[in-house]
This record gives structure tokens, C-alpha cells and sequence, in this order.
């Protein structure tokens, strides 16, 4: 492998191959689309980029990643059904009694069909999701807003307590314990949290957020709407995580603390089959469910067709959320974080960021390191 010389900028190494994706990163955080960010990118399992730049960023930095947190948190979820032979369609309450609504099945869960995403007016305030029995309490008491299975709408936040707390259940670790254990320790990750230990907080960029009052929200999001009701408690989400509570808080849909490299080494372990370097997360039989498509209708939250696979968001499409190759599979974070495997690709690419953009998908800055990366795999 020939190493390009980075632009003054960037701190780390690219192939040459890829330097189209070192080039852009220098052009965005010149033009200030970024603040500070790291893009990590692994081509047949090899790592062929690590970098980073922006004031206060290094290669120890990890940045908490909102929903790109749903791909790992839903891998330890099916890790830990293949391991105790639990299907997919089997109801959520067959394993955790009290959650009583018998038509949700695991299934319905992990592809945002069990009818449950609404949070704001449910708890008070954001730091209550501090407080996973708390959390796990709401989620019993939920009524669905929709017959389980007959649509999907995304369960922004909820899907994270439905999710750990089926790992908690089916394993007996909580999720945080789960990932250290059974991920991020096997495949020697260097930053890789949901609930990030108090040692590490040192490490975790800050973020910033553009300004959005409620009038504007209300605009573009209508009160009392499945939208309005799923995205987000009252409060500020984004400086609940910059908390020190918020960082330490276990929340499996949103508070993922990563470095982009330790993405890029996950996901680069699924795109090879399950299995890098001697650690096998899923059986292939596995991750071929993991990842089939589940739904193709317009989502009730997101509005567009999202083609959810089981718990991943996938690749082509009309938003194309983890690039053009329908054989894609990963998730997007608010304000523009994402991580992904290309299978077709043979790719394993990850972006994470300080500064955010307002939307939940991801964003332009992202979709051109992924397509840029895509292109350099391909000559």
C-alpha cells in the first residue's frame, strides 16, 4: 500500500487510492462544513483510511453518533438471539413478560413496525433517559399507535429500550457490558460505547447543533403528529449527551460514543461475512436475516420508503442512506454521523463529526465521502 501526503490539515493516513476522500475532507473543514471529524474507511477488511481534523481532534477522539448507535446496539441484539435460538417472530413479551403487548414481535421491533416511537409528553424531560428502569417502565406502559406490523414508523429513541432491554433479557448482561464483552473487546476496538465510562469522557468532542426553536420544529414537524411524538423528549438532546450524565448514559438509539476507526473495524467484520481476523460476530445465515429488506412502504415518520432491513438501514433507493449498492447496510445519525458495510463495495466505511447539520439522515457532507470512497474501491 502507497501512503498519499495528507493535506496540512489532516492528521492520520490514506492509500492513495483513496485520496479523493482525504481531499474532501481538507475542502469541508476549510469551507467550514465541519468543525472537526474523522472518516475511517476498510477495503476487504483492510483499513485504507484513518483520518481526522478540526480544532481539538486526534486519533483517541470519539464523538457520541445518535442513531448510527442503532447499528451496534441491534448487532449485540442478534448476536444474542442466535447464541440462546431465538427467532425473530417470536413476541417480545415471550422473553420480557412485562412489556405485555403479545402482537410486537422482535421482528416488529428491529424494523420499526411495533407501533411505539412516541416519547415527547411520555417523560418529562430528557435526562430522565438517564434512568433505564425508568425508560423500560414507559416502554411497558406504551399503547401502539398502529395495529404491530400493518406499517413502520421510526422509533427514534424508543428503539433503543426495546432493544437493550431484549439483550438485558436474552443474555442477562446489560447492553453496555454486552458490546465491552462480547465487540468491542474481541475485535480490540479503541473507542467504542453506548454509555461511555467516566475515564473516557476526556475524549469525546463536543458537539454543537444549529439553532431550532420550538415554532420552527412545529413548523416543519406538526404537533401531536407520530413525527412530532417520536423524535425527541422536551429538552435539548444535544446538550443532555455533551453531559457528563448524558455521556454516561446507556441509550442504544442515540448515545453511542465512537471513533470513526472502531466503527470502520465493525462494520468491516459484517461486510467480510460476520467473521475478521479469527472473531466471527454472526453466522452468515444470520447476517443474510439481519440484513433482507422487511418493508418497502412510506414510513410514518420519515415519510419516504426506508427499506428497513432488521434494525440497519440499507444502501440505494431514493435516499441511498448508506450509499448506491442496494446491498448496503448501516445507519445514519443525526446531524450527519454514519457507518456502513458494502458488501458489493467490499467496504466498511464510517464518518464521525462535532458540528451538526439539521437532519436525521445524515447529509451531503457524508454522502460524498461514501460515494467518493465507493468510486476508489472500484478502479
Amino acid at each position: 500500500m502507497a501512503e498519499m501526503k495528507l493535506p496540512e490539515a489532516i492528521g492520520g493516513w490514506c492509500d492513495t487510492r483513496f485520496s479523493a476522500v482525504a481531499e474532501l475532507l481538507a475542502a469541508q473543514l476549510a469551507s467550514g462544513a465541519h468543525h472537526g471529524a474523522a472518516i475511517a474507511v476498510r477495503h476487504r477488511g483492510d483499513p485504507v483510511v484513518d483520518i481526522w481534523g478540526g480544532a481539538g481532534w486526534s486519533e483517541s477522539t470519539i464523538a457520541v453518533s445518535f442513531s448510527t448507535t442503532k447499528g451496534p446496539a441491534s448487532t449485540a441484539l442478534h448476536m444474542a438471539m442466535e447464541r440462546a435460538g431465538i427467532e425473530y417472530d417470536a413476541p417480545v413479551a415471550s422473553v420480557w413478560p412485562e412489556f405485555g403487548k403479545k402482537a410486537v414481535t422482535i421482528r416488529h421491533v428491529l424494523c420499526h413496525e411495533a407501533g411505539v416511537p412516541q416519547i415527547r409528553g411520555e417523560v418529562p424531560d430528557v435526562s430522565v433517559m438517564a434512568d433505564w428502569d425508568a425508560m423500560v417502565a414507559m416502554m411497558e406502559r406504551l399503547e401502539p399507535l398502529w395495529e404491530p406490523g400493518s406499517a413502520n414508523g421510526y422509533h427514534a429513541v424508543n428503539f433503543g429500550w426495546m432493544v437493550g432491554e431484549l439483550v438485558r433479557r436474552i443474555d442477562g448482561r446489560d447492553l453496555s457490558t454486552f458490546l465491552a464483552d462480547e465487540i468491542a473487546g474481541p475485535l480490540d476496538l479503541d473507542g467504542f460505547y453506548i454509555g461511555t465510562p467516566e475515564s473516557e469522557h476526556h475524549r469525546a468532542a463536543p458537539l454543537t447543533a444549529p439553532e431550532i426553536d420550538e415554532a420552527t420544529f412545529s413548523a416543519f414537524v406538526p404537533p401531536d403528529s407520530i413525527a412530532w411524538r417520536a423524535l425527541s423528549p422536551d429538552g435539548d438532546i444535544v446538550e443532555f449527551v455533551n453531559s457528563p450524565l448524558g455521556l454516561s448514559t446507556c441509550g442504544p438509539a442515540f448515545s453511542g460514543a465512537f471513533t470513526a476507526r472502531s466503527l470502520a473495524a465493525f462494520y468491516a467484520t459484517l461486510e467480510r461475512g460476520g467473521e475478521r481476523d479469527g472473531v466471527r460476530l454472526l453466522s452468515a445465515e444470520t447476517l443474510a436475516r439481519a440484513t433482507t429488506v422487511q418493508n418497502t412502504r412510506p414510513d410514518l415518520v420519515l415519510v419516504l420508503p426506508m427499506n428497513w432491513r432488521l434494525g440497519f438501514m440499507g444502501g440505494g433507493g431514493m435516499l441511498a442512506i448508506a450509499g448506491p449498492n442496494e446491498e448496503a447496510f448501516g445507519h445514519a445519525g443525526y446531524g450527519g454521523s454514519v457507518a456502513l458495510a458494502d458488501p458489493k463495495a467490499e467496504l466498511a466505511i464510517a464518518v464521525t463529526l462535532d458540528r451538526l447539520e439539521l437532519n436525521l439522515l445524515g447529509g451531503d457532507r457524508v454522502s460524498t465521502v461514501v460515494n467518493a470512497a465507493i468510486a476508489a474501491a472500484s478502479t
